[in-house]
């Protein structure tokens, strides 16, 4: 299906003993990056709003809930997968507090406690508060209009693809990428890492191993120069053909609007971690 963030099932748990040392890595794996997005030192409201505006381009909001934040569904293309509907987000923000957008947002868990299916929350845990404030803001600055979208329909496709374990719903997809992350690097590409973490992972999964059948690991971007990268993010051409298809989309939609100081740092990063020794088979 296109147009849908491909979800993997979390490992099980370990042990007592394993478990308590995994939920102390998750609780440090998950601290949220400081400063990591350019604009995140806004001194008054304009700027905040502005900020959070450029974060929802950059982090996918508009892909699913459309630039009026009025929703789509997401699968329109695909009946058969079933309607997953991204809703309304002007008929939302009046009914949750702050707190209630920042649980939704960093665990996946939203008010009414259902199962919040293609939210990407495993992305959004590693916001920095400021980056989360402006963010919940620009919600907030939308008048309430339009119609609320149907809750989502469980096709064939879907059902399938859960009962195989290949997809779960945002809580659980939250908690594997807070215990697994990609390789750091040193801080000469922490930036790079943060934010790769943010706007990359949900395609390219929790340590950018790809999902197979779906995106590449991006040790590919070994075979690219920097300034093939640059054209990358800022074009969706690829290397090989100026097409490439659903990540064109991203990128045009949502990377391109990447600072070219935050684009210089993820490619620092995903140049690094793909020029890396790789360990033997």
């Amino acid at each position: 299906m296109q147009k849908v963030v491909v979800l993997l099932a979390l490992a099980s748990l370990s042990a007592c003993g394993t478990e308590q040392t995994n939920q102390s890595r998750e609780a440090a794996e998950a601290m949220p990056a400081s400063l990591v997005f350019d604009g995140a030192d806004y001194k008054d409201q304009a700027a905040k709003l502005a900020h959070g505006k450029r974060l929802a381009e950059v982090l996918h909001c508009n892909s699913c809930h459309g630039d009026n934040l009025q929703g789509t569904n997401v699968t329109a293309d695909d009946p058969e997968y079933g309607d997953m509907n991204a809703p309304n987000l002007t008929l939302v923000h009046a009914n949750y507090s702050d707190a209630d957008f920042e649980r939704l947002l960093r665990k996946g868990m939203p008010k009414d406690g259902r199962d919040l299916w293609f939210m990407p929350s495993e992305s959004y845990q590693f916001l920095g508060d400021a980056d989360m404030a402006a963010l919940i803001s620009y919600v907030r600055s939308f008048k309430p209009e339009g119609k609320q979208l149907p809750p989502i329909r469980k096709g064939k496709g879907f059902l399938a693809e859960v009962e195989a374990g290949a997809i779960q719903n945002a809580a659980l997809q939250t908690k594997r990428y807070a215990a697994e992350a990609p390789e750091d690097l040193g801080p000469a590409h922490a930036r790079g890492r943060d934010i790769v973490r943010m706007a990359c992972t949900g395609c390219h999964n929790s340590k950018l191993q790809g999902y197979e059948g779906f995106t590449p690991n991006l040790d590919v971007a070994a075979a690219y120069t920097p300034a093939e990268l640059e054209t990358l993010l800022t074009t969706g051409e690829g290397k090989s053909k100026p097409d490439l298809g659903l990540m064109k989309v991203i990128v045009l939609e949502s990377l391109s609007k990447m600072t070219p100081a935050e684009r210089q740092a993820v490619i620092g990063y995903i140049k690094a971690r793909a020029d890396r020794p790789q360990q033997p088979q």
